[in-house]
């Protein structure tokens, strides 16, 4: 059941600091299971995870914002170019004035040479919690190799990859993770409002971008990146993309709002809206995706794996009108996209669990969220349809976070 949306002195609303003490132990309960003393993160949704740092996307780029977390510490932030330590240090007492000026490194560091005060700052930090003989892991590292060198330069020898571990931390959310979810799902759809309202002969594919981002400002989202909008014939083969192409009498539409962040969290949720009444055929599209979108539901629970999820879809065995990439009408999975595929989501648009036809199996557990899509279309057709819905598995099965209907098409200007 969805709380409000702010917090009040009626209703707790989401509690922050539960949140961010979550995230925290569950960070280091991860580093404990993959043997890391220390881990250093450039990542900006692993820097937020871990401290509530939010990097700014013009900062992202450069890499020279980090945390470095000991296991038996609190985290140190390196501000780089993203913020005033100073007043961060007032804004962010949960952080309890570790806050500095400078980076740690970052792309344009080239050398060791270069790198060896940032590498005597992580030196330092793992001396004074007493892990220097124990693993660090580099998260979100461009220059990992270079690092790793640099790194046992100063007798700190065992350097490893700290993804895994951080991509392990984020797939298991709590109540007020799943909350700021369902918060971003609930602006998605005002901004989905706004779109079926503005969908008319003429508009073009940016504009209906513009009207959806507008709306999701409103709403207050902290960022918002761009969003798919295909139509017509880029439905089928599908886009990810947009253009300034004018929308036709009867054109479908994809629109995906991905990216849409409440507080860090985000949404990735296709539709399909039609320029009018659907024709027999755009429905006939309809139908099929929305069958292979809900041919696995009953795996949507806790015990299951992405496996059972796969093989319930035509790569696995025959579901619907052929198996394998004939299904869509090819002769090799190489000519086909994503057409139908899950993954996880959170404070990243792609996390853990992921399902994909060749990836690793997983176990669903209660606290994930993830995002089922699917495409159908005729080849050789000018229509495409496209849907992803959002869910997070409870304790006895799965809730729907999106409440968008998927059971049709959107009729739009009707």
């Amino acid at each position: 059941m969805a709380i409000p949306k702010y917090g009040t002195d009626r209703y707790e609303g989401i509690n922050y600091e539960r949140m961010r003490n979550y995230r925290l132990n569950r960070t280091k309960e991860m580093m404990k299971k993959h043997g890391l003393g220390c881990l250093v993160t450039w990542d900006a949704f692993s820097i937020r995870y871990i401290t509530g740092t939010y990097v700014t996307i013009p900062t992202r780029w450069i890499e020279s914002q980090a945390v470095i977390l000991p296991i038996n510490g609190d985290p140190y932030v390196y501000a780089g170019g993203g913020g005033r330590p100073s007043r961060m240090i007032d804004e962010m007492p949960w952080l309890k004035g570790k806050i500095f000026p400078g980076g740690i490194g970052g792309k344009r560091y080239l050398t060791i040479e270069a790198l060896d005060p940032f590498v005597k700052i992580i030196a330092d930090i793992m001396a004074e919690h007493g892990v220097t003989n124990q693993p660090v892991g580099l998260d979100c590292c461009t220059s990992e190799l270079l690092w790793q060198e640099a790194l046992n330069k100063a007798g700190i020898k065992k350097v490893v990859d700290g993804k895994a571990c951080m991509f392990e931390t984020r797939m298991k959310k709590c109540r007020d993770e799943i909350e700021c979810i369902r918060i971003a799902c609930a602006n998605a759809e005002a901004a989905f409002a706004d779109i079926q309202a503005a969908i008319r002969p003429g508009i073009r594919e940016c504009d209906i971008m513009a009207v959806g981002m507008n709306r999701l400002y409103h709403e207050g989202a902290d960022e918002v990146q761009e969003f798919v909008c295909v139509s017509g014939e880029y439905t089928n083969p599908f886009r990810i993309d947009y253009t300034d192409r004018m929308i036709r009498v009867g054109d479908l539409i994809i629109v995906d709002i991905n990216g849409n962040s409440w507080n860090g969290y985000k949404t990735c949720y296709y539709r399909t809206f039609c320029c009018g009444k659907p024709t027999p055929v755009q429905e006939e599209a309809f139908e099929m995706c929305h069958d292979l979108m809900f041919a696995s539901e009953k795996f949507w629970k806790p015990g299951a794996s992405t496996l059972d999820i796969a093989n319930a879809q035509p790569w696995g065995k025959k579901v619907f009108k052929g198996h394998g990439p004939d299904y869509w009408g090819y002769d090799t999975w190489e000519s086909i996209p994503g057409y139908f595929a899950a993954h996880g989501i959170g404070i990243s648009l792609h996390e853990f669990p992921w399902l994909m036809r060749d990836a690793p199996p997983q176990t669903l557990e209660e606290g994930l969220v993830f995002t089922p899509e699917t495409w159908a279309g005729f080849k050789g057709g000018k229509d495409g349809v496209r849907l992803e819905i959002m869910i997070a598995i409870t304790k006895d099965g799965y809730e729907r976070l999106d409440l968008w209907p998927v059971d049709k098409l959107t009729e739009c200007w009707v």
